[in-house]
């Protein structure tokens, strides 16, 4: 598989991700700035947030082992990037056996899967972006600091830090979690908004 290939297929992937935090984004602001058709839209979300939420995490872990596992250059994941790895992973396990039980009460086991996964991406985008210095361990044996490839911006390979507008797999992984978060968190209070109309009526 071509150079170009790959790249168009990352490129393919952080569209996807930023389409996954966008949604994030809109999802908080719904919650919080309450209008008829913030209301509708919740509404709406909370009736498949398990789906969403495990075909967002499916497709992140796909992804990443496309990236490492079956395309041509087989991308070495840095210490961080198993990290990330490690916790993206579970949550699509858990959350795919959550749709299919419908099974809500299981996102409380999600929840904490993702907010470490997305506290360890944030960290994983500073390395990148040379806020904070990586640890002598991601060093010695694969740097931490210098993404694999990035897409919509430059890579820094020079030592120079990555554009903040850069969309690299931390910041990949950040948007998934980001997804995750809102469909499972934000859609909630509905909940009891409901029950609470239900027992009062």
């Amino acid at each position: 598989m071509s150079y170009d290939t790959i790249s168009a297929i990352h490129d393919v992937f952080a569209v996807l991700a930023l389409v996954a935090l966008v949604g994030a984004v809109l999802m908080v602001a719904a919650r919080f700035i309450p209008t008829v058709t913030s209301v509708r839209f919740l509404g709406a979300l909370h009736k498949v947030q398990l789906p969403l939420a495990a075909l967002v995490a499916s497709t992140a872990t796909l992804a990443s082992l496309w990236f490492s596992e079956w395309n041509s250059e087989h991308w070495v994941p840095c210490r961080f990037c198993w990290f990330q790895r490690i916790f993206m992973y579970s949550s699509a396990v858990v959350l795919v056996i959550a749709a299919l039980r419908k099974d809500r009460g299981a996102k409380w086991y999600v929840v904490p899967l993702a907010s470490i996964g997305i506290l360890l991406s944030f960290w994983h985008i500073l390395i990148e972006h040379h806020v904070v210095e990586e640890s002598t361990l991601c060093t010695s044996i694969l740097s931490c600091s210098t993404p694999w490839r990035v897409s919509f911006g430059s890579i820094g390979n020079d030592g120079s830090p990555a554009n903040w507008h850069s969309v690299t797999l931390a910041v990949m992984a950040f948007s998934g979690f980001a997804a995750i978060l809102a469909l499972l968190l934000t859609p909630e209070p509905l909940e009891a908004e409901e029950d609470g109309e239900s027992a009062a009526g």
